[in-house]
């Protein structure tokens, strides 16, 4: 008889603890569901952890590539805000002083580094030209337009110090992916339209005739579409991400007419290069801002991959041992050539 009450005080306690584990777990998911909805941080630390796993891959010569590179990393460049840091990518087996590209990374406004740029750019070093990747403060620790005041603040930069690694300063490039794409499309476009300058509260500090190119891959340019692809969960995320990055939840009421790129093109906007991938990304984006450019009279050239004979997701160009990824880095060191040496 004991052993039959023991049996059965046991398994009262085991259901206790289930229900007790259960209802934790209920809670818990209850606590982020409600936190998810009032705050965009539980989402950007989501997106900004899956933007920790590289996805570039090299080309198969890489090695040698990197034999005529030069990498100086983590230099700081000045700025009043945190993550003010910077690499250097200068050729070795070439006479400067090299055109220069500053690029802006990805990461959907609150992830990403410039570390993951670090093949792209030694890539490009080995073809003579001079890059330099920088950080900057993400969200949402810092809030629009810290990013764009860092891409100024770099820019100086890279013109203080251009004796000093051979950089042609007459020769600069501002370069983007994702949604470092559209912060270097928007810093090109202050720096091409006056009145969107006094808008933003910034000056122009890049000469026109030295701004180049901007080279613009798989941006978001247009925010009031930035959350409207086909997949649920991934616009989402990015409502968050932008809900992060603008500081306010209706963002889109905000800033839409400010950060939508073509709204403020001019016809001194540089010479543009435009690419993206057709699954997964901002496609329709690439496609629309380029029109706006041509309707200004702008240089463009843009390579959209037809769906029939590659697929090529978001951020596709870093994956440069495929076909579609090898012709984009063809024809960006082309229209590099083309803007630069003209």
């Amino acid at each position: 008889m004991s052993f039959v009450k023991g049996t059965s005080s046991a398994s009262k306690r085991k259901r206790k603890l289930l229900w007790t584990a259960l209802g934790s777990i209920a809670i818990f998911l209850a606590v982020s569901v409600v936190f998810t909805l009032i705050s965009p941080l539980p989402s950007s630390m989501a997106i900004r952890i899956a933007f920790n796993k590289k996805m570039a891959v090299a080309p198969d010569n890489f090695d040698e590539m990197k034999n005529r590179v030069q990498v100086i990393r983590n230099l700081s460049y000045p700025s009043k805000h945190k993550d003010n840091a910077a690499d250097i990518y200068v050729p070795t087996d070439k006479a400067g002083p090299f055109p220069v590209v500053l690029w802006v990374h990805g990461g959907a406004f609150v992830g990403g580094d410039k570390e993951d740029i670090e093949i792209y750019a030694t890539a490009l070093a080995s073809e003579g030209i001079a890059v330099v990747c920088m950080n900057y403060r993400r969200a949402p620790e810092a809030k629009y337009p810290t990013p764009i005041i860092q891409t100024n603040d770099a820019y100086l930069w890279i013109r203080d110090i251009s004796y000093e690694y051979s950089f042609d300063i007459g020769r600069f490039i501002i370069a983007g992916d994702s949604a470092g794409a559209h912060i270097a499309a928007q810093f090109a476009a202050i720096q091409s339209n006056p009145s969107y300058a006094d808008e933003m509260g910034f000056s122009q500090d890049v000469p026109l005739h030295t701004l180049k190119a901007a080279l613009l891959f798989c941006g978001p340019f247009d925010v009031a579409k930035m959350d409207e692809g086909n997949n649920l969960a991934m616009n989402f995320l990015l409502g968050r991400a932008a809900w992060a990055y603008f500081g306010k939840k209706d963002w889109s009421k905000h800033f839409l007419s400010q950060a939508t790129i073509s709204n403020h093109i001019t016809n001194d906007f540089p010479p543009t290069f435009i690419t993206d991938g057709n699954n997964l990304s901002f496609e329709k984006h690439g496609m629309e801002l380029a029109e706006a450019l041509k309707i200004k009279d702008v240089t463009v050239e843009s390579y959209f991959i037809p769906v029939d004979t590659e697929t090529a997701s978001h951020e596709y160009q870093f994956i440069m041992n495929t076909p579609a990824g090898k012709e984009a880095f063809d024809k960006t060191v082309d229209f590099i050539r083309q803007c630069t040496e003209s």
